[in-house]
Parts: structure tokens; sequence; C-alpha cells
């Protein structure tokens, strides 16, 4: 249940309104640590540091900080919608979880609810003249704090939104998806052919329709163990669930374990990359193809994303091996990724839409033959299959000569039998 926990908490920490509540309620915490500390200061001190500064300074705080959040705010904005239109719209979510953007807009807002809340009690007797000094004190921090998140946001600003950093992005949140799935492969269960479900199992239905976001697969073996039950997870993370389509068995447990079920599956409207491994390869996938098209016509783009999609696959290692050995949750099955659907969620689209173009072709089938040599034998096999579909697809796709001939030439070490 821990691991559940932190990873809601963890899910829920990127999002903006938390951190911008978690900075505000430190504002609040500077505040009372200024009345609380005020006994301390030896007499004297407020004139020697010059203390009757302090309203200037939070005249300016709460002026600037306003200015500064609106502004961050519009360039936030703008460069989401700039990066939706030229590169994928999933993109957006991905910039939406940007840590640092968060913490800086966070900061700019908790600032400016500092100044004004430290303006309004100065105004009442609640400060003495040596609780004017620590927070005095604390003010000075506050100005040091901004002027470092501002020099972090200019240096943050530089690249964000780029093609170079969006597809960086990604690429690191779809290893991070990967390394995550292969050291508990299956989600720490056993391996799922969703024809060995036993016929005696009880669907779990979906309540609406949605995409399978997480499972929580800690809580679902606690719950399995407590009521003596089997879970066996149909419908893997990234799946679009309609209502009504089974997306959980189980076996025993009754009404409780079901329920469990239910609340460990987290459904939502919008497909996420935090759990789920191929939508990282997809979003790779979409930039790739959409520089092949003709209004952009940029083949260096999906040049560069065939690489970022090699790295991606060759994180990948056997599931269904691992599945065979002793799982950490025994009472759990799980269906494993197909290294089939991963080939055609990376290559497939760029394979049909850079048919025409042969150095695209060339480069991806010098990936494809680097995968041919993955360790696992039924990523190779698909690395292969791959490698004969887009070589047939450039062969009837180019009409001049020499590209034929090129393509010839890189073709036969690519396509070669595994």
């Amino acid at each position: 249940m821990l691991v559940t926990i932190l990873r809601k908490i963890h899910r829920l920490s990127r999002r903006l309104w938390v951190r911008v509540t978690l900075i505000s309620g430190l504002a609040f915490v500077a505040l009372g640590a200024a009345k609380l500390f005020g006994p301390m200061i030896p007499d004297g001190l407020s004139e020697m540091i010059g203390a009757d500064a302090l309203n200037r300074l939070l005249d300016i705080i709460s002026t600037s900080m306003l200015a500064v959040t609106t502004f961050s705010l519009s360039v936030m904005v703008s460069v989401h919608q700039s990066a939706s239109s030229k590169w994928t719209p999933r993109a957006h979510r991905m910039l939406l979880a940007d840590t640092t953007t968060q913490t800086v807009l966070a900061t700019f807002i908790g600032a400016y609810i500092y100044s004004l809340a430290a303006i309004i009690l100065l105004s009442t007797p609640y400060y003495g003249e040596k609780e004017v000094v620590t927070l005095y004190i604390a003010t000075l921090a506050v100005l040091v704090l901004i002027v470092f998140v501002i020099l972090r946001w200019i240096l943050h600003l530089q690249a964000l939104g780029s093609l170079v950093d969006t597809t960086a992005r990604i690429e690191r949140e779809a290893l991070r998806s990967f390394r995550a799935r292969m050291e508990r492969p299956c989600l720490g269960g056993h391996a799922l052919d969703p024809g060995d479900i036993p016929a005696a199992a009880q669907p779990i239905r979906a309540e609406r329709t949605a995409y399978v976001q997480a499972i929580y697969e800690d809580s679902l073996q606690k719950a399995a163990e407590e009521q003596g039950g089997q879970v066996y997870l149909d419908a893997p993370v990234g799946r679009f669930i309609h209502e009504g389509e089974a997306i959980a068995h189980v076996l025993g447990g009754g009404d409780a374990l079901e329920e469990a079920v239910r609340g460990a599956i987290h459904l939502g409207e919008l497909r996420t990359a935090e759990q789920d491994p191929r939508f990282g390869l997809i979003m790779l996938s979409e930039i790739g193809s959409k520089a092949l098209s003709a209004g952009i016509n940029d083949p260096g783009t999906a040049i560069d994303v065939i690489g970022r999609i090699g790295r991606v696959i060759g994180s990948y290692r056997d599931e269904i091996g691992h599945g065979r050995q002793e799982a950490i949750h025994d009472r759990l099955w799980a269906v494993p990724l197909s290294p089939r659907d991963l080939m055609q969620d990376g290559f497939g689209a760029m394979a049909r839409d850079g048919a025409a173009q042969v150095e695209v072709l060339i480069a991806m089938l010098k990936t494809l033959a680097a995968l041919q040599r993955h360790p696992d034998a039924a990523i190779a096999s698909a690395a292969h299959d791959m490698a004969n579909e887009a070589a047939a697809r450039g062969r009837a796709a180019i009409d001049f000569g020499p590209d034929r001939d090129r393509l010839a030439r890189a073709a036969p070490e690519a396509v070669a039998r595994v």
C-alpha cells in the first residue's frame, strides 16, 4: 500500500495547482516563523540593518510578481500551443507536467501571496519591532529565491517547446517508462495470455468509456491475498476501453476483491505515458511522421526520431521469459508487451509516410538492422519483419533508379534472416 500511496502522491505532484498550494503554504509558514523568532532578536538591530525599508521591498515584490506571473503564464500557454501545432498535440500533456515550469510559476505566485499577507499583517499590531526584523530577513531570503528562480526560468525558456527539447523530453519519459516496466515485467506478476483466463473467472466491466491510465499492482496483490483470489488484467495500461468492456477478471475473492480491482485500475479521458511504454513510442512516431508531410518536408527530424525510437526499443527485455520465474505478485496476471506492437508503434507510420524518401528508409533499415542483433529473439524477429515491410514499401514507392539502387544496397543487411 505504501508504494501505491507514493505513486499517487507523485502523480498529484505533477499538477500545477499542487505546487502552487504547497509553496503558498510555505509563505504563511515564513510569516508565522517571523513572529515566533521575533523575541530572539536583540534590541536596536532594526536600525542597524535598515528594517524600515521592509514596506518598500514588499511593495516591489507584490507589484513585480503579479506582472511576472502573468507574463510567464502567457509564455507557457504560447509554448504549449506552438509545440502542439508543430510537433504533436500529445506533446502538450508532456509539457504540462514539466516540473521546472510548475515550480517557477508556483514560486512567483507564492512570493506574491507572501508579500500581500505581510503587507496586511504589518498594518495590524501582529508584528512588534523585533518581529519586523525577522520579517525583513525573511523578505530578503524571498528576494534571493526570486532572483535564482528568474535566472533558472530564463535558462529554461531557451529550449522549452523546441523540437530538440520536446523529442528529448518524450524520449526520456519513454525510457523511464520502459525501464520501470522492465524492472517489474508484467507488473511484477505472471505473463497472461488472454486465452488462458479460467472459465470460472468473473469479468469486471468498465463503468465508462476511457483509457486505462494506471494500474496499482501492489494494491491488487494485497487485496487478492486478503480475499484469497486471483486477478487477471485483460486490459493493459494505454488501452481504450468502452463502457461494459472487461478490464479484468477475478477468480474468487467475491465483491470485496472486485471493488478493490476497480479502485486499483485508474481510468481517464486521455492516454498518459506514466505507465505506458508504447505511448512514448507513438508520440515520437507522430513527430517523425509529421516531419515527413509535404507541408513540412523535414526528413532530418524523421531520421533523428528513428534513432531515438531505436534507443527506446533497445531497452526492452523479454517479459514472458521473466514470467516463468518467480513473480513478485503471485496472484496477479498481466498481458506482456508485444514486440511487434512496439515496432509498429515506433516505425510503422514513418515507413508508410517516408516510403518515397530513400534517406529516411536507409536510416530506418540501419536502426532495424541493429535491433535484429538485440538479445531478445522476439524483438530481433519483429525488427526483421519491420525491415522487410519498410524495404517493400520503398521498392513500391521509389521510381528513381539510383535511389532504388541505394535502397537495394542498404536492404540486404537489414533484412537478413535472423
